[in-house]
């Protein structure tokens, strides 16, 4: 992956992360999200989350060989994955309710 891959990819994660810390520090989501999202903190802290994941995958485009590339791009992918997972728990009711 070369630069002009990685840097669309940091800014998703920028956007991601400005994203996620609105929505920690007020609690309001983005209109198209309301309707959708129920436990707002939780939201946030997946959109984080996923921050980090694209961070991750922006900065193994800049590593050491094609098995440093690798394993830096398995990682994130992890990441991803457990913030699409924590993004579908928010949009869920609390089980208590």
């Amino acid at each position: 992956m070369s630069w002009y891959f990685a840097v669309p990819i940091a800014l998703l994660g920028v956007l991601f992360a400005i994203s996620g810390v609105a929505v920690l520090r007020t609690g309001r989501l983005l209109p198209w999200q309301r309707r959708h999202v129920r436990r707002t903190g939780l939201f946030g802290r997946a959109q984080l989350v996923m921050a980090a994941a694209f961070a991750i995958q922006a900065g193994g485009a800049f590593s050491g060989g094609p098995a440093a590339r690798s394993g830096v791009g398995v990682f994130g992918g992890g990441v991803l994955l457990c913030g699409l997972v924590l993004l579908t728990l928010a949009q869920r009711p609390r089980p208590d309710r």
